[in-house]
């Protein structure tokens, strides 16, 4: 082994090199195996020492190395011409990228390519490979190096990569197994870091860690190859015994800690990944295993059904931690003992949203968003801390997360926070021993066997989800701030928080709208038909006109004539009697359910789909989130029935069926995600409301599926008016149950299958007995001679009537729920999981009303006005077929076939280029609202003055409020969450300002401060005259932190609205507030009751009754700073022994201290149907502590 590649080892570090001009440099790492990099080298006899950097020369760096047990480094300079000599050492490439953290293996060899079929992908890997191993046999080091690097642009150029800085590329892929296997790894090393590189330009530094995991994944599989040999030296790989003796050293402090990278930059083909048995684990030792759930109440059942239920909590931050002993862990069958640790998270653990400089609605061109890094935000620190608590020295991981691809991509923002947290494995990585759970429901019997069967997290499926998050945050939001902010600054009766578009939200608005407009525009027209009316057996008998009908009225009056002229005679040409079977329902998925419970139960889809989840999470119901609609031949049917065999309501339907036979389900498909929604435990008469109704039907509709076909007698005769041939031929149909058969169970008999050939005019009703030839008088005709002929061939009384009926035609209904939903499905739009949210938001956007009689949506004005603006501009921005393309390209990164960044990419493109053109047309939208909706200075009242024009502005009371010059069309949003009221006149004290001042009242309990409206809006309030309000400059206003944002851009405000340093806040501070980083300051309102109020926290200092007066000084106190403020008591009621005046700086004035009385509020809001903006962010702050009490 030669120096350049000698792996170092042990404590202590070399001493840089130092060449010419070069200077000293830092400690070099400790040692690290180039061939496991992340672990303890045990391959080289040395036992301190690490490669140290040398020092570069005058334009560049040299190369060092260290040996021995804190031996000093052997550096050399480089010779001070051009770049000096790149080094070789792991050590030093790994300290060229300080955000590469060392990485460990992973027996799965990832390679797949963008939009390259999976095969044709490894193809190209293994043609790379054998071209790396002809460049390295017994070739020097710099020619290998280099060849190895034609290589790799070679198969860069071919996949389509892109690398700006190949000599960069070379310092981020070390050596992977030494010298002669220097070409080997760095092929798809390249890759991962070219991938990992698109990442990085998003400048994402929350979620890096799982580019990380890629690389590794690539590096382990490299190394399995080797099988455990150091292809330099031929000796064998003594790292199980370097683990033993490093055991009890390694744990979380010596893990290097790095900043995680931007998520899943490598997608895994879409083959079965291969599972390692190469676990490293002492044979009759003591393992533990930590299980993440996606709930608490699933971390509680899972603890319980592999425990048996003698489960213990433990101390977990966040959520709760249930610790067991045992069952053995199926992945390492000869541990003695194995402990288990059961915990969860909420939800996602983290969010999507942009860089906090992209935050604000004023100061960002929407059309900046599109190329703006996103950034994942933790959502509970605490969550996050109880993983890596679970997983510090866990020596596997299993994932219990919801089996669809948001629950994937939570499996891997679990990973993010907690892999690195655990044991050592040897030679298998922390990946290796991380499993997944598949399963369908949570009772114990289905935990037991995903637990028997473990497999491997699919890092495609997460993908798929963090290129549809970050598609549906840029360009939803690019959208809705530009027309948000363009049409409030217009129009004042929008009735609207917020003008929000959604690539799925719009198109399902569009198909409401589209069902309005075909009503709207419809016009009714009159047309006419013959009836045939027969009576028979005392009964009425309407036959239907088989020409359907006419909209000539001349032409069906000369029919009826000719018919009665002639003496016409009615004769029955066809009677047909069969049996008919209508077919039992499939099983049920998650759109069925949806549908089902909004036609047969009046329950909406997003109330039916909680209702659905709650019963999951408590054991009822098997997943609801599924688009199979067949059983998998190893689901348990009669075990399933079994379980409703004693129930009151359908018990002895489920014990006859079990006796009589199942019948297998009909048709449907099972699409492997999940089986069809089933029931999973007896029915319970503690279950009420919508959670009871919605256990009723599924459970119901499970029995049917596997029921009898419903069998009818069906019945048509034909009849013909043998006076006008073709034109006289009517029909009647109906039909009677013989045997009901699942209908018998359903609440409704519209469940299942139509009957074969059944017809919609087939209805059910018994149909007297008709004989083929038969011959009925056509009452009203002018000749006797067709009573003779019914006489001789019937000899019964039956008698027909024939008439015109005149009708008009009827416009469309509005959609119903369940038509809205099978329209989405049908042109897909959204998932099975989210269909319920979008009906949800064009209803709280009040984009829809929902008519609750027969559950039908009526889009408002606002609505039908947004909707036909799009189709003014670009119709495509409404219309399904975009966002079902997206759908499907999504579908493809979770089946490995396509590249995230490829999709991701050329959709920002499309939408980029369609918002430019919708900016640029946004005025063929405008005339549209125009004609709807009044303008700002139409509506509204005289408020205050502005500072600018000396005019009034008008109060618009929004939502959301604001403020409006109809003179020079400005607008001034107003604070959200309070009251705002006018004050005094009197006006803004910065100079420059002017504008008259009111006042802002928020809070329980309510609590009041002066507002300026331009300086609200103008946090630059501060700058010299000279340049107001000209010239303007940002400046970080840190009261904005603790706001959040809200409908115009501005801010849900729930303290007060302007910094405590403006002039005036500043000028009625009399103490600083202990509980939090604000002031208290006088209550603007003075008096009769007085009282301090705090800026930054729901807190109130109540001053005693018997104050007559308080005034603020503008005297300060030397050392706090504040102003001192002067007591005037009532008369007679004074506590001040020489008097009623008491001049005093509060905060240590040990009278006042006596006298107040302090009370603590909430700052919470109730939620509205209005809402706030749904992409804002922000802070809020409690009060930071405990009140003091009486001070």
């Amino acid at each position: 082994m030669t120096e350049d590649t000698q792996p170092a080892a042990g404590r202590g570090g070399g001493r840089k090199g130092r060449g010419p001009r070069g200077g000293r440099g830092g400690r070099g790492r400790q040692g690290n195996n180039p061939a496991n990099p992340g672990q303890r080298d045990a391959s080289s006899n040395q036992d301190g020492g690490a490669d140290g950097d040398g020092g570069g020369g005058r334009r560049g760096g040299g190369r060092g190395g260290g040996r021995g047990r804190g031996g000093r480094g052997r550096g050399r300079g480089g010779r001070g011409r051009g770049r000096g000599r790149q080094s070789n050492s792991p050590s030093e490439k790994q300290n060229d990228d300080k955000t590469e953290a060392p990485t460990e293996n992973v027996n799965v060899n990832i390679n797949i390519n963008v939009n390259v079929n999976p095969s044709e992908a490894s193809s190209n890997n293994n043609n790379n490979n054998n071209n790396a191993k002809k460049n390295s046999n017994n070739k020097p080091k710099r020619e290998n190096q280099n060849k190895a690097k034609k290589n790799d642009n070679k198969n860069d150029n071919k996949n389509d990569n892109k690398n700006d800085n190949k000599k960069e590329e070379q310092k981020k892929n070390p050596p992977q197994t030494g010298k002669n296997e220097k070409g080997k790894g760095n092929k798809q090393n390249n890759k991962d870091k070219d991938s990992s590189s698109n990442q990085k330009q998003n400048n994402n530094k929350d979620t890096k860690q799982n580019n990380k995991d890629d690389s590794n994944q690539n590096k382990g599989a490299n190394n399995k190859n080797e099988g455990g040999k150091n292809s330099n030296n031929n000796k064998p790989n003594n790292n199980n015994t370097q683990q033993k003796k490093n055991e009890g050293k390694k744990g979380p402090n010596n893990t290097k800690k790095t900043e995680p990278k931007s998520p899943y930059a490598l997608a895994v083909p879409p083959s079965e990944p291969q599972l390692t048995n190469d676990i490293n684990y002492k044979r009759g030792e003591t393992i533990t295993v930590l299980h993440v759930a996606e709930k608490p109440s699933i971390a509680l059942a899972i603890a319980k059904g592999l425990s048996g239920g003698s489960t213990e909590q433990g101390g977990g931050r966040g959520m709760p931690m249930h610790e067991f002993t045992n069952p053995p862990f199926p992945k390492a069958p000869h541990a003695s003992k194995c402990k288990h640790k059961v915990t969860s998270v909420a939800g996602h653990v983290f969010s999507v949203d942009f860089h906090p400089k992209y935050q604000s609605w004023d100061a960002v061109d929407p059309a900046e968003l599109f190329t703006a890094p996103i950034v994942k935000k933790a959502q509970n620190q605490g969550v996050i801390k109880n993983l890596e608590n679970g997983a510090r020295g866990a020596n596997f991981i299993v994932l219990w997360m919801d089996c669809d691809r948001e629950g994937e991509n939570i499996n891997f923002e679990v990973l993010d926070c907690c892999m690195h947290m655990m044991a050592s494995g040897g030679t298998s990585s922390n990946f290796d021993r991380v499993y997944r759970a598949y399963f369908s429901a949570i009772n114990p019997s289905d935990i037991q066997k995903a637990y028997k069967a473990l497999g491997k997290p699919d890092k495609n499926q997460a993908l798929s989800v963090d290129a549809r998050q970050e598609l549906d945050l840029k360009v939803g939001v690019a959208f809705s701030r530009f027309q948000t902010r363009y049409f409030q600054g217009r129009y004042g009766d929008l009735d609207s928080a917020v003008l929000s578009y959604g690539p799925c939200q719009t198109p399902t608005l569009q198909f409401c709208v589209k069902r309005q407009i075909e009503i709207e525009t419809f016009k009714p027209e009159p047309f006419w038909v013959l009836e045939l009316n027969v009576f028979k057996r005392g009964r009425m008998l309407q036959a239907l006109w088989n020409s359907g009908r006419s909209f000539n009225k001349g032409k069906v009056e000369n029919l009826l004539a000719e018919a009665q002229e002639k003496g016409a005679v009615v004769t029955v040409t066809s009677v047909v009697t069969k049996e008919k079977k209508q077919g039992r329902p499939v099983p049920l998925n998650t759109v069925a359910l949806l549908k089902a419970c909004s036609k047969a139960l009046g329950i909406g889809p997003h109330a039916a789909m909680q209702a659905a989840e709650r019963l999951y999470l408590m054991g009822y119901l098997s997943y609801p989130r599924t688009e199979s609609t067949a059983y998998p031949n190893s689901f348990d049917i009669r075990g399933t029935l079994q379980q409703q065999a004693t129930d009151g309501r359908w018990g002895k339907y489920v014990r006859d069926l079990m006796n009589t036979g199942i019948n297998k389900s009909k048709g449907g498909v099972d699409m492997g995600d999940h089986p069809p929604i089933t029931p999973c435990r007896g029915g319970s008469y503690e279950l009420s409301g919508d959670m009871g109704r919605v256990f009723d039907l599924v459970v119901r509709h499970f029995i049917a599926s596997v029921s009898p076909d419903a069998v009818w007698k069906s019945t048509a005769i034909e009849f013909e008016v043998d006076a006008l041939g073709e034109k006289g031929k009517f029909s009647l149909r109906g039909k009677e149950l013989v045997s009901p058969g699942f209908l018998a169970i359903v609440l409704s008999r519209e469940y299942g299958e139509d009957a074969e050939g059944g017809d919609e005019d087939e209805e059910e009703r018994s149909i007297p007995e008709f004989q083929k030839g038969e011959l009925i008088l056509l009452a009203g005709c002018r000749s006797e001679s067709n009573s003779t002929k019914v006489a001789v061939a019937s000899g019964e009384p039956v008698r027909a009537n024939l008439l015109i009926r005149e009708k008009m035609t009827t416009p469309p209904s509005l959609l119903t729920e369940s038509e809205l939903i099978g329209l989405m499905e049908k042109h897909g739009i959204g998932t099975d999981a989210s269909i319920p949210t979008h009906i949800e938001n064009i209803q709280k956007r009040r984009y829809c009303d929902l008519q609750t009689a027969g559950r039908r949506l009526h889009p408002t004005k606002l609505g039908l006005v947004l909707v036909q603006g799009y189709h003014q501009i670009d119709s495509t921005l409404v219309l399904p077929q975009i966002r079902s393309d997206i759908e499907d390209q999504c579908a493809m990164i979770a089946k490995g076939i396509a590249s995230r960044a490829d999709v991701v990419e050329k959709a920002i493109e499309l939408f980029s280029g369609k918002f430019d053109y919708f900016v640029k047309n946004i005025g063929k939208m405008d005339v549209l609202f125009g004609s709807s909706f009044s303008k700002l200075e139409d509506i509204g009242k005289p408020f205050t003055r502005c500072g600018l024009s000396r005019r009034y502005l008008q109060y618009i009371p929004g939502p959301p409020p604001r403020l409006y010059n109809k003179y020079t069309e400005t607008v001034y949003a107003l604070p959200v969450g309070g009251i705002v009221k006018q004050w005094t006149g009197r006006t803004c004290p910065v100079e420059g300002c002017n504008f008259e001042l009111c006042l802002y009242s928020v809070g329980q309990p309510q609590r009041t401060f002066p507002l300026c409206p331009y300086c609200f809006n103008h946090p630059d309030w501060a700058l010299e005259s000279d340049a107001f309000p000209e010239d303007q400059v940002e400046r970080e206003d840190k009261s904005k932190e603790k706001q959040i944002k809200t409908v115009a851009g501005k801010m849900l405000t729930l303290e007060c609205p302007l910094p405590d340093e403006h002039p005036l806040i500043e000028e009625l501070t009399v103490s600083p507030d202990p509980d939090s980083d604000g002031v208290l300051i006088l209550d603007p309102h003075l008096g009769p009751k007085w009282r301090l109020v705090a800026t930054r926290a729901p807190t109130i200092v109540h001053l005693p009754q018997n104050v007559e007066k308080v005034t603020v000084l503008d005297k300060k106190d030397d050392v706090l700073g504040v102003h001192l403020m002067r007591v005037k008591f009532k008369d007679g009621d004074s506590p001040v022994p020489d008097g009623t005046k008491h001049e005093c700086c509060f905060p240590v004035d040990e009278l006042m201290q006596g006298l107040v009385r302090v009370h603590h509020g909430s700052d919470r809001l109730k939620a509205t149907p209005r809402g706030g903006r749904g992409r804002g962010r922000g802070r809020g702050r409690g009060r930071g502590g405990r009140g003091r009490g009486r001070r």
